[in-house]
């Protein structure tokens, strides 16, 4: 397990998966400027590691996700908009990176997740909460708003009225009214939580990465790409992937009816 920036951040690998963990539970595992930087190097090796196949996020302990920005050290060091618009832009930047790597990015919500802890698992590719598990975009109650990318995240999964409805309120929702509202994908039992994300993490890690890879690209690429321009690129892809030594072998491995072995080519 490698600790990066005081422990505020551990990441540690099992066979392919990285487990990133939020590591600040005294205090919620709040975010300050300091995680955001640990968070933003973890992501930027994450996103070079050819051998990496799927990502866990969670965060530490088991009474919170992530509560938000921690609030102490934002009123002691950001005093100007301009201070704002720096913080607001540096999280959004690391969010942006890990929802755009090329592997699944999985959330073990395992507690609370409010504010801007809402927003971490939107940057999340899937959203597995505890039962015990709350969500609350608490922004707006203290005078201000998302501002981590969250809000056009929210959007785009649960549509504009009740994305309005969870930001104009901010209402605190159960782990049941989340996956109703489409805000997480799954809810388990606590002690589940975190083997839930790995057993999902390990199932998709099984197949071979470049077709993964790929597939996590033309979707990203087709989120914001007409229709007709994200079919194009989807054709590329499939190409791509119809001459790579994997595709060849999970030929070969259907016809002769045993497992396949995947190389990565």
């Amino acid at each position: 397990m490698s600790e990066v920036s005081g422990q505020r951040v551990l990441s540690e690998r099992r066979a392919g998966i990285a487990v990133v963990t939020i590591n600040r539970p005294e205090i919620g595992n709040a975010v300050d400027q300091a995680t955001t930087a640990a968070l933003g190097r973890v992501v930027a090796e994450l996103a070079t590691d050819e051998s990496l196949r799927a990502v866990v996020l969670t965060g530490a302990g088991d009474r919170a996700f992530v509560t938000g920005g921690d609030l102490k050290q934002y009123l002691a060091a950001i005093r100007t908009a301009a201070d704002a618009r720096r913080m607001s832009l540096g999280m959004q930047a690391v969010l942006e990176r890990l929802a755009n790597l090329d592997v699944p990015v999985i959330a073990a919500i395992n507690g609370a997740a409010y504010g801007g802890g809402c927003e971490v698992a939107l940057a999340c590719d899937y959203r597995i909460a505890s039962a015990r598990a709350e969500f609350g975009f608490r922004q707006v109650k203290m005078g201000i708003m998302v501002g981590w990318g969250g809000g056009q995240r929210l959007l785009r999964v649960v549509g504009r009225s009740k994305a309005l409805a969870l930001l104009l309120t901010g209402e605190t929702v159960s782990a049941a009214e989340a996956l109703a509202l489409g805000l997480v994908d799954r809810v388990v039992s606590p002690e589940d939580v975190l083997p839930a994300a790995f057993e999902l993490a390990a199932q998709i890690a099984e197949n071979p990465p470049l077709a993964v890879r790929f597939t996590k690209r033309a979707l990203v690429h087709g989120a914001e790409a007409p229709a007709a321009v994200a079919a194009a690129y989807e054709a590329e892809l499939l190409a791509a992937l119809w001459v790579t030594e994997d595709h060849r072998e999970a030929e070969r491995a259907f016809v002769e009816k045993r497992a396949p072995v995947f190389v990565g080519r």
